[in-house]
């Protein structure tokens, strides 16, 4: 409830940047994560807009011993919040568009699966663009996925379809999953993978 009424609050003080009411249920943040059990050492997990963390907690119950995770956070509140919540794991706070110099400043390699809470069917196009051509420059030649979710209700938005398009003429394959009906409000999974050469 509490994760609720601050999720909520900064809703409402910045809506485009948070772009949900309530944080995932845990219906619609196990079919985003998925399974991580092929997962070796030193493999990473990067999750975009991890929020108050409903996703990261399934992610770390998945999570394979000697797996990494980094999640990449807009807010500094929920930045705060989730390095007390998961303090065994790492964040940064800063903008999933510059994945690829925050993997370059920690060392990090090219992650196995990025898993995103964006709301895409909100950001301005040059932020789409900025998003989508660090997921290109992290998956390109590596057997990975890329997985977000769209609300049903906002799924045929001009914004949500320009995102869409642009996955689909970067990546070879596309995966609709749902609708997770039991989410407020229900929404669907977009796995991407294979990037076109």
């Amino acid at each position: 409830m509490r994760d609720g009424l601050g999720f909520f609050g900064t809703f409402l003080r910045n809506p485009t940047a948070v772009g949900a009411v309530l944080p995932s249920s845990r219906y619609l943040s196990r079919s985003l994560v998925g399974d991580l059990s092929h997962l070796g050492e030193g493999d990473l997990v990067v999750e975009y807009g991890p929020g108050t963390g409903p996703v990261t907690s399934v992610i770390r119950d998945r999570l394979p011993r000697g797996a990494r995770y980094l999640g990449i956070e807009l807010q500094s509140s929920f930045c705060k919040l989730l390095s007390k919540r998961f303090p065994e794991m790492a964040f940064h706070c800063g903008s999933a568009g510059d994945v690829r110099q925050i993997l370059a400043e920690r060392g990090l390699p090219k992650p196995s699966r990025i898993v995103s809470g964006l709301p895409f069917a909100s950001l301005p196009e040059a932020v789409q663009d900025d998003v989508v051509g660090g997921l290109v420059w992290a998956l390109e030649d590596r057997a990975c996925d890329f997985r977000t979710f769209q609300y049903a209700h906002a799924y045929g938005m001009k914004a949500a379809r320009r995102f869409r398009s642009l996955m689909e003429a970067r990546f070879e394959t596309s995966e609709r999953i749902g609708p997770v009906v039991r989410n407020v409000p229900p929404a669907f999974v977009l796995r991407y993978c294979g990037v076109r050469s």
